[in-house]
C-alpha cells in the first residue's frame, strides 16, 4: 500500500521506501528489509518437486520385478477370548499378587485388573511378557483358511443373515 510516496510493510506496517517480495509461511508479501529475514526470497524455492538422483537412458531399462504385496491381516495375532481369566487362573495357581505380576511386567496394576476382567485387550508387548511370566499361550493356535466356491454347496447371504419378521 502507497501512502505520500512511502509503502506500508504488510508485516509489521512501517513506512518505507523500498519493499522486498518475499514469502513467509506459505504466503507472498511485500515487506520491509527487517521483515524480510523472516521468510525467503521467491527466487529461492520452487513448487516444483526436485529430481533426485539422474535419469537413466530409455534404452538401459531394466525390467523391475515386484514382490508380491503382504496383507498386514496375514500375520495378525489374535488373542483368545477369555484372556483374562486365563491370566488370572495362572496368577493365583504361581500364587502371585497382582500388584506383584503388574510390577514384573511392567505395567500398572489398575490396568492389568482391567485386562484380568477381559474390560481391556492388552498390547502386544505385554502379552509376550505375561506368556513368559505365567508360562500361558494367550494367541489362538492355528490358522484358520477360508475358501470361497470351494465346498459343493455355497453359501449365500441369506446363510448369514437372520431376518426379523414383523407382527
Amino acid at each position: 500500500m502507497v501512502i505520500g510516496g512511502f509503502m506500508l510493510c504488510e508485516l509489521c506496517g512501517k513506512e518505507v521506501k523500498n519493499l522486498l517480495h518475499v514469502r513467509i509461511e506459505g504466503a507472498e508479501m511485500q515487506v520491509c528489509e527487517e521483515c524480510a529475514k523472516f521468510g525467503i526470497a521467491p527466487k529461492s524455492y520452487s513448487r516444483k518437486p526436485r529430481a533426485v538422483g539422474t535419469k537413466m537412458p530409455q534404452n538401459n531399462k531394466k525390467t523391475v520385478r515386484r514382490r508380491p504385496t503382504r496383507d498386514i491381516f496375514d500375520n495378525l495375532k489374535i488373542i483368545v477370548e477369555d484372556y483374562g481369566t486365563i491370566i488370572k487362573e495362572a496368577r493365583e495357581k504361581k500364587g502371585m499378587k497382582l500388584e506383584d505380576l503388574a510390577r514384573k511386567i511392567g505395567i500398572k496394576e489398575s490396568t492389568l485388573h482391567k485386562i484380568e476382567r477381559n474390560e481391556l485387550e492388552p498390547e502386544e508387548k505385554y502379552v509376550k511378557r505375561l506368556e513368559k511370566e505365567l508360562n500361558i499361550n494367550l494367541y489362538e493356535e492355528g490358522e484358520q483358511e477360508y475358501s470361497a466356491g470351494s465346498s459343493e454347496q455355497e453359501f449365500t447371504l441369506g446363510d448369514f443373515v437372520k431376518v426379523k419378521k414383523r407382527k
